[in-house]
């Protein structure tokens, strides 16, 4: 019988957090390439860069827990039971495109108070995603413009123990709608909702330790969040109706 060939996959492949890091790194990437590219590609001036910074209340909405922390069975199986809401904050670079396409890279902090004898849940998602102006942004007849988000990327979560950290790196999406409020052409605020999917924010998988053994299901909450934009380069004006 012929020998068997395998080949091993390289090493940076072989864990959740590498392939995840690395599928993050390449989507950035693709979202640098595509803010150069698609102003050409468009026959427009049309990009411009921006850096904003928001934060505000994140209302949980759903999640589940299960296991042992310190020694002790966890008091519920909802994390709901045991988080209350919390606080989430990015800070943001945006690219505009087209008239109807923003690209943005996201660094966000999101922290949970603890209930009932468990720990503080929080987490650090890096995300690249998209923001869809429902009316072009450069045209002075609109100065508040309702636009739709989404963004995907990993989650670095963090769970104290007495064994160490049990947050696990997993995998974060979200989805929502936002208004934006043009102060100039540098300045405008906005305000944001969207619903988020943190995949199994919570694992003891790498811990030596018997005293906690806890894993999680996907976590669910609603950050609305409200910030401030200054955009550091601006396209040219509107194109005339």
């Amino acid at each position: 019988m012929p020998p068997a060939w395998t080949i091993d996959r390289p090493l940076i492949l072989r864990t959740k957090k590498c392939v995840l890091t690395l599928s993050f790194l390449l989507s950035f990437a693709i979202l640098l390439l595509f803010s150069r590219l698609m102003p050409a590609m468009a026959d427009q001036p049309f990009s411009w860069q921006s850096v904003s910074f928001d934060g505000g209340p994140a209302f949980l909405l759903g999640g589940s827990v299960s296991g042992f922390l310190n020694g002790k069975p966890v008091a519920s199986t909802n994390l709901l039971d045991l988080e209350n809401n919390g606080m989430m904050f990015h800070v943001r670079w945006g690219s505009y495109v087209l008239p109807h396409l923003g690209l943005r890279f996201s660094v966000g902090y999101e922290t949970f108070s603890a209930n009932r004898g468990f720990s503080g849940l929080s987490g650090m998602p890096l995300t690249v995603g998209a923001t869809v102006p429902l009316w072009d942004p450069r045209s002075e007849n609109h100065t508040v413009i309702p636009y739709l988000a989404a963004d995907l990327g990993p989650s670095f979560n963090s769970l104290s123990t007495n064994a160490g950290n049990a947050g696990s790196v997993s995998f974060t999406a979200d989805a929502g709608a936002g208004v934006m409020y043009r102060l100039n052409t540098r300045v405008s605020f906005y305000g944001e909702a969207v619903g988020t999917y943190v995949d199994s924010p919570i694992s003891t998988r790498g811990l030596a330790s018997s005293s906690s053994n806890l894993s999680s299901g996907p976590l669910w909450f609603l950050p609305v969040v409200f910030g401030v934009t200054y955009e550091f380069r601006t396209p040219g004006q509107v194109p005339a109706s």
